[in-house]
């Protein structure tokens, strides 16, 4: 169930609250082997959350233009991540941060590392 509004939450599509409660349910981040049936071709983010879950089909009703003529157009969010960094109308800046890529390393490094 769609809880951006009840919670506050932007985050909170159907489809990221159900892969939120798997999770927590089975005790896993890792959801290989799994479907999701949703009402509407789900947006960029929920897309996005569904590969970083692994679910491996997706079964919807409403295509993304249904989506827009009820009012919820991603069209520009599709638009915008196509685009270089330069390119985007949301301001996006790098910084040049000495330590930043020492996390990663860390990370590859460490023995207690989980890959997801």
């Amino acid at each position: 169930m769609n809880g951006v509004v009840p919670l506050n939450d932007p985050t909170a599509h159907a489809e990221v609250v159900a892969i939120r409660n798997a999770c927590q349910n089975l005790a896993t981040f890792d959801l290989s082997g799994s479907v999701i049936f949703t009402s509407c071709e789900p947006c960029p983010m929920c897309l996005s959350a569904i590969w970083w879950a692994r679910i491996e089909k997706i079964y919807f009703c409403n295509t993304r233009d249904d989506a827009a003529a009820a009012g919820f157009d991603d069209a520009a969010i599709y638009c915008e991540i196509s685009k270089s960094l330069p390119e985007r109308t949301l301001p996006i800046e790098q910084l040049s941060c000495e330590g930043a890529c020492k996390a990663f390393r860390d990370w590859l490094g460490s023995e207690k590392k989980v890959a997801y």
